[in-house]
């Protein structure tokens, strides 16, 4: 239940803080094997001990999300050092986004639905 008893702005608000920090810390990562990376969003669990950081690759490279998780106890470690005021750091977990994928894939259907309109009052 979002919002109970201020939880749900809190998540929020501590997920706002993971997406932003997590973006900077992972551009200064400089393991080669993590490139073409962005921090898309985040998410928290409840208890705030589990975040979901969502993120785009370039060319949708498993090999780079693997590595991404694999750093990810760094990654948490940086976390602590740069939000003391955080009580507990979240265990973190990588997940390719998949949303603009899937709105680029619907206005391609729309464009198409108009593109047949268009050229059924030309018969």
């Amino acid at each position: 239940m979002k919002g109970h008893g201020g939880t749900g702005h809190r998540t929020e608000r501590i997920a706002s803080i993971i997406k932003r920090d997590v973006s900077v810390i992972v551009d200064s990562l400089s393991d080669p094997r993590i490139h073409g990376v962005t921090v898309v969003d985040a998410e928290m669990s409840r208890d705030l001990k589990y975040a979901t950081v969502f993120v785009t690759i370039d060319n949708d490279d498993k090999k780079v999300l693997a590595a991404l998780n694999g750093c990810s106890g760094y990654i948490r470690h940086e976390l602590a050092e740069t939000n003391s005021e955080m009580r507990g750091v979240p265990r973190i977990n990588f997940v390719i986004d998949r949303s603009q994928a899937y709105f680029e894939r619907i206005e391609q259907v729309i464009k198409g639905i108009h593109h047949d309109e268009n050229n059924d009052g030309d018969n």
